[in-house]
């Protein structure tokens, strides 16, 4: 699990995709604030902002 909680870019990222990469069994998530869920979901991570994190858990984020 990644949480973001300020402006962030596909560069900040970077450490994520590298370990995805070399651990392919490993499910990532990303939690960011409102609206900022594209941008990990364009690197095709799974993405949701702390709300719907807080409401519906990790499990319907990473589905």
């Amino acid at each position: 699990m990644e949480v973001k909680t300020g402006s962030f870019d596909a560069q900040t990222l970077k450490a994520l995709l590298e370990f995805c990469h070399r651990y392919p069994k490993f499910r990532p998530l990303v939690i960011t604030r409102p609206g900022d869920e594209s941008i990990p979901r364009r690197h095709r991570l799974p993405a949701t902002n702390w709300k719907e994190f807080l409401v519906s858990g990790p499990s319907a984020a990473a589905e």
